[in-house]
């Protein structure tokens, strides 16, 4: 499998822990990171697009590119470059059209596609029944939460009571951090020491406090985890899996480019397009057999 350069969002520090050598600067993005699988464009699906988009042969995505590998800025600290990038860009190859990426929050995105100032947006959003009365969904991604250790220990963590009396790292802010705060008690009602939280200002703090043994076990997203367990055989392991739920691109209410889109994706599924952006960024684990259209109606 091609290797890929490593990311400057888990940065300079993550390039030192796992490879012991600086990142040179650049003034452009690495042609690895951005060269990508190509979908075919296919004129008669391209023909039911709604006028304005088909004339002017642009998609506007919204993504958050501060999620690597699904989504984050290269070298020269302009281009998105990630799995998202490079699937919306493959949907965009089967409609006929080029995918502009446009950064945004994660709060922004339902707003923004109802106003209009993106078209489709891939940010990991699953595709929740809060958000499907707000927005459509076409799923292509199994994400999730995973469970980093070093690579030489044994144990399993598939679940919380595995991290009674370990200690354990996520990163302020994340899903992660509220989930466990949640399941504050967990350890406690089985007769076990409760599990240690330590905080991290971000993955480059976290995976190097991992590597040095200050925690045993780093809890973050799915393909985080694995991109770091991929990239790091010899350093890190994935030790489990866990709440593992679908990804979507998210579209206006109603889009007339939901089916469009629908159809692009399982297009890029039946052709190995698919298949070769996730082995590009090391996430086939995380592949789906087929696609659906989620949008709250029964």
């Amino acid at each position: 499998m091609r290797q890929i350069p490593q990311m400057v969002t888990w940065s300079l520090v993550m390039v030192m822990v796992l490879t012991g050598c600086a990142l040179s600067a650049t003034d452009h993005a690495d042609s690895m990171l951005v060269d990508r699988p190509q979908g075919r464009c296919d004129p008669v699906l391209a023909s039911t697009l709604p006028t304005p988009i088909r004339q002017s042969t642009v998609l506007k995505v919204a993504m958050v590119p501060n999620t690597p590998p699904m989504a984050y800025h290269a070298e020269d600290n302009t281009t998105i470059v990630g799995f998202d990038r490079d699937m919306s860009q493959a949907i965009a190859d089967v409609l006929c059209l080029v995918a502009q990426p446009i950064s945004t929050g994660i709060d922004a995105i339902v707003p923004g596609l109802a106003a209009g100032r993106y078209d489709v947006a891939l940010a990991s959003l699953s595709p929740t029944e809060e958000r499907q009365r707000n927005a459509d969904f076409v799923t292509y991604y199994k994400g999730g939460q995973g469970f980093l250790t070093r690579s030489g220990t044994t144990f399993p963590v598939t679940t919380y009571l595995d991290l009674c009396d370990r200690t354990v790292g996520v990163i302020m802010g994340s899903v992660q951090q509220g989930q466990l705060e949640q399941a504050a008690g967990t350890c406690e009602r089985a007769n076990r020491p409760s599990w240690r939280l330590n905080l991290f200002p971000d993955g480059s703090a976290a995976v190097l406090s991992l590597r040095s043994s200050r925690i045993e076990v780093l809890y973050a997203s799915i393909s985080s985890t694995q991109y770091v367990a991929h990239k790091a055989p010899n350093l890190f392991r994935l030790a489990g899996q866990y709440k593992r739920s679908l990804v979507a691109v998210a579209l206006a209410k109603n889009s007339p480019l939901t089916v469009p889109v629908h159809q692009a994706v399982h297009a890029l599924m039946q052709d190995g397009t698919y298949r070769k952006i996730l082995e590009k960024w090391g996430l086939q684990d995380n592949d789906l057999d087929t696609t659906d259209i989620l949008n709250g109606r029964s």
